[in-house]
């Protein structure tokens, strides 16, 4: 039976992007993990709960999420060599003090729409009579067994690896400039800034 990998979340976004990421791995045995989200087994599992993100870093509200969806699982019969990743990411801009940050999904306010928390961005740079600013986006995955076991695979080394509870996160950076006109086609979230 095929490894399930569960995300952690009910972003159709998020998950098919990280569906095409597995789907096209240079590694097999990530190739051959079944992505899963929490929308398809709520359908056999009823719903999954609600984790609030209380933790001020990208990391630690990752593994918050991570842990209750896998003791979720452990409560419900899931298998112990099943992986569950979750993540929490951001766009931290140099010129807001790394605002929005852990915050970015909520800069507007609980339960801000992507254009509202872009207006609020482009407010905040205006406001400080700036055009944009330098910025990154930052993206923590936490991925812990469902069972508690232990990783058995390395990564390239110039991956930033690390582990924190009875997960492992990997964390990536991407540098760039968030401006107030918008541009592009597509995407989401800051996407039309960054």
């Amino acid at each position: 039976m095929a490894t399930r990998l569960i995300i952690a979340s009910h972003n159709s976004h998020k998950v098919a992007e990280l569906r095409e990421l597995v789907q096209n791995a240079n590694l097999r045995e990530v190739r051959s993990l079944l992505v899963t989200s929490l929308t398809e087994l709520a359908r056999d599992l009823g719903p999954a709960p609600e984790v609030e993100e209380t933790a001020t870093s990208f990391a630690g509200n990752a593994v918050l999420k991570a842990e209750a969806i896998a003791a979720w699982l452990r409560n419900k019969g899931g298998r112990d060599s099943d992986l569950v990743v979750a993540d929490d990411s951001g766009l931290c801009v140099d010129a807001l003090d790394g605002a929005p940050g852990v915050w970015s999904a909520r800069f507007a306010g609980a339960g801000a729409t992507d254009e509202a928390n872009n207006l609020r961005l482009v407010a905040e740079l205006a406001a400080r009579g700036l055009a944009g600013s330098p910025a990154q986006y930052v993206c923590v995955l936490a991925i812990r067994y469902v069972g508690h076991r232990f990783f058995e695979f390395t990564l390239p080394e110039e991956v930033d690896v690390y582990l924190r509870d009875d997960c492992m996160c990997i964390e990536g950076r991407c540098r760039g400039e968030v401006r107030v006109e918008r541009r592009g086609e597509g995407g989401f979230g800051y996407d039309p800034h960054f």
